[in-house]
């Protein structure tokens, strides 16, 4: 992280905490920096080097106040990273932020997930990111679909992970993943764990279901 990247990455922070949208529960700046951005750094350094080439294409499912999304567009300037939240208010505000930052590598998209995943970004990106979309299997089928085979889908997840993955088996099968690797890390004294899903195969066709499904019948 260079000193320019660690200023825009402070001012974007003052601009959460400080929003009248209550886009986080941390209200103090000092704890959206370490529990949030510093993940979201945390995340960018656990990416398999195939992945982090220029001009890769990526996609933060659920992005809600940015996050990973706007780190992972300023820390990879030469990535063409892609936000999706089906919050108009949100959006807005991460839009916003990036055009008050000049953050030309970003592009926010408003919409639900089940119906962008059926569209013509459908099986487009390099990777994604799922950090805020419900239990895994869940989080799986919404993400999944926009990622193209041998792609990666990364899933940040706190402690609850093992027994979520342990649950997620048929989702794993069913959406042709396979977890590639698992990385436990630490931040502010609380354990925290990224699952990385290979995409090994073509999404069915059927996947993701209609708005809301997945949530209420998951995998």
């Amino acid at each position: 992280m260079t000193p320019q990247q660690e200023l825009l990455l402070k001012r974007y922070t003052e601009e959460v905490v400080n929003s009248p949208l209550h886009l986080t529960s941390d209200g103090d700046k000092d704890i959206f920096w370490t529990r949030h951005v510093q993940d979201a750094v945390k995340l960018m350094n656990l990416i398999p080097y195939e992945y982090q080439k220029d001009g890769i294409r990526v996609i933060d499912v659920g992005s809600g106040n940015g996050i990973p999304g706007i780190p992972a567009a300023i820390l990879n300037p030469s990535w063409n990273v892609y936000l999706l939240d089906s919050d108009n208010k949100k959006c807005g505000f991460i839009d916003m932020i990036c055009k008050k930052y000049t953050i030309k590598n970003c592009r926010v998209f408003v919409g639900r997930a089940e119906i962008f995943g059926q569209q013509s970004i459908r099986q487009t990106y390099d990777l994604a990111f799922s950090r805020a979309l419900g239990k895994l299997p869940t989080a799986l089928e919404l993400a999944s679909c926009f990622v193209k085979v041998g792609g990666l889908l990364v899933v940040p997840h706190g402690t609850s992970w093992e027994s979520e993955l342990n649950e997620s088996t048929t989702a794993i099968e069913t959406l042709k993943l396979k977890l590639a690797s698992k990385f436990i890390y630490e931040l502010d004294g609380v354990q925290f764990c990224a699952l990385m899903f290979e995409k090994i195969g073509d999404t069915p066709i059927l996947y993701p279901r209609q708005n809301g499904i997945p949530e209420k019948k998951p995998l």
